[in-house]
């Protein structure tokens, strides 16, 4: 797991400068547009909230909630177009991973090897003391995700609002 956040950003340092912006409500990359950070937020938020339901004893968060909250983080909107867009997303069958827990497991497991349930729980238990600052920060992020989802950002954004 560390290893892959680590090349992550490896990656991410080492890209080529002359790619254009990414544009944070589409979500292809095209050629020439560098990969953009709301992908990763999107896995870094879903990870830790896995990770503080699992192991922190956080109630269960819809996968729909942190989607919708990281999208509208970047500017992406309105909220009824996101959960249209994450409907229709499970419905086609996108991914594999449906809950929180799945997440977890497809991190914790590199290369798709499955760890036994003790091996993943000495994993998880060692990277929420070690790199993500224990239960109380994990549950931190859960509870600022709840909260911006309780209290959604204005559509459109002020900037576009003001625009002729």
């Amino acid at each position: 797991m560390k290893t892959a956040m680590i090349l992550v950003v490896l990656a991410t340092m080492l890209a080529p400068s002359g790619l254009r912006a990414a544009d944070y409500c589409d979500d292809k990359i095209e050629p020439g547009e560098s990969p953009d950070g709301k992908a990763m937020a999107m896995i870094g938020s879903m990870f830790s909230i896995g990770l503080a339901e699992r192991y922190c004893n956080a109630p269960p968060m819809p996968l729909s909630q942190i989607f919708i909250v990281v999208e509208e983080a970047h500017g992406c909107g309105p909220r009824e177009r996101l959960e249209a867009k994450f409907k229709k997303a499970i419905e086609e069958g996108g991914s594999k991973v449906t809950t929180t827990d799945d997440l977890v497991r497809e991190m914790l497991s590199e290369d798709g090897n499955d760890l036994s349930p003790a091996e993943m729980d000495r994993q998880a238990k060692a990277a929420i003391e070690t790199e993500m600052g224990g239960c109380d920060e994990l549950l931190k992020t859960y509870q600022d995700v709840q909260e911006r989802y309780r209290n959604p950002p204005k559509w459109p954004p002020e900037q576009e609002q003001q625009r002729p």
